[in-house]
């Protein structure tokens, strides 16, 4: 089969584009007019980092991962820097990711200014990583650890969170059909007027007493309250100094030790005067001890009772003259008769008057 010339030319150019393809892939790292400074780290592992990844320092490209391979026990990192003091011996070398989406690269810290430049050629210290592999398996590792008891808590505490709420429900309805003082509270209308009259008066109340009426304004807005107060006080301490000191008849009292002397020997003739009487010496223990004294009075009190029956009875001479009434009417009688004496006397001489008052009377 002849193949056209338009065939050819397309045949041509789809050999130039794959050729030119395996020419980037096979020359991208090849750069020969850049220096570049070899040095190899080892990781316990290299997950996400690949080779032809970054080398940075503080974020700024420095270099690129040449291989990665297994190392005995770890994983052998090699990789170049184009500028020869990017590495010191203190430099320390961690795989980092550069995004959430799992991009990755080989990050160097500066290391201290006073340590020397690293040989090419030499590992660079490691420090351990953590990326999105070792997170997630943690934190599965850890799940069950930390889910299971908050799952146990919810479990058990279900049964009451649900009577709770269920409890709650019922109140909230209650409170909302206007049921009890809580609801009526709420419900009632009129609480708030109340609470708004209350609120009136109550700033009235205020009102008069920051202008001072009444008598807890004045108190609290007076000032002649304080300076009576701290006068008071001044007074009072200057009483309780002179107290102290003896002045006066109460610090007398308080102070004056005779006070006491005197008031024990009071007792101390209490005492002996109660002794004695006690004992039944003297007017006032025969009065309290001698029973003698309650025998005479008794018996006078018996006499006394019995001449009082028989005044009241009537017997002998003042008992008729508290009983009868003949002697009255025979003494206001004498007395009439006494007065018509009287008055003729004025009238007659001595021997007349003398003469009338015998005829009178007898």
């Amino acid at each position: 089969m002849v193949m056209s010339t338009e065939q050819k030319v397309g045949l041509f150019f789809l050999a130039a584009l794959i050729l030119l393809a395996v020419m980037i892939e096979l020359v991208q790292d090849w750069r020969p007019f850049e220096d570049q400074y070899p040095y190899h780290a080892r990781f316990e592992s290299a997950v996400g980092l690949k080779v032809g990844d970054p080398v940075r320092v503080a974020g700024v490209d420095v270099g690129k991962v040449k291989n990665i391979a297994i190392d005995k026990l770890h994983v052998r990192v090699d990789f170049y820097v184009n500028l020869a003091d990017s590495v010191r011996e203190d430099s320390l070398a961690q795989i980092r990711q550069a995004n959430m989406l799992g991009g990755t690269f080989l990050g160097l810290d500066f290391g201290s200014g006073e340590s020397k430049i690293l040989e090419p050629g030499s590992e660079v210290q490691t420090e351990g990583n953590s990326n999105i592999d070792q997170l997630l398996t943690n934190i599965d590792r850890n799940q069950e650890r930390v889910l299971r008891p908050l799952g146990d808590m919810v479990e058990d505490s279900r049964k009451p969170l649900t009577d709770a709420i269920t409890r709650l429900e019922r109140i909230m309805t209650k409170i909302d059909e206007g049921e009890g003082t809580l609801g009526r509270l709420v419900n009632n209308p009129a609480l708030y007027d109340e609470i708004t009259a209350v609120s009136s008066k109550l700033n009235l109340l205020l009102s008069r007493l920051d202008d001072g009426q009444g008598t807890l304004g004045k108190l609290m807005n007076d000032p002649a309250l304080y300076d009576n107060l701290n006068h008071t006080m001044i007074n009072l301490a200057e009483l309780s100094n002179q107290i102290n000191s003896g002045q006066g008849t109460l610090g007398k009292l308080l102070v004056d030790d005779r006070l006491y002397e005197e008031a024990t020997k009071t007792l101390s003739n209490l005492n002996s005067i109660s002794d004695k009487v006690n004992q039944g010496e003297g007017t006032l223990g025969k009065l309290v001890n001698d029973n003698t004294l309650y025998d005479n009075a008794s018996n006078s009190m018996s006499r006394i009772n019995s001449i009082a029956t028989k005044i009241d009875d009537g017997e002998g001479t003042l008992g008729r003259l508290v009983n009868e009434d003949d002697l009255y009417r025979d003494a206001k009688t004498t007395l009439h008769k006494v007065e018509k004496s009287v008055d003729g006397l004025s009238d007659t001489g001595p021997l007349s008057a003398l003469g009338v008052v015998l005829g009178t009377l007898f």
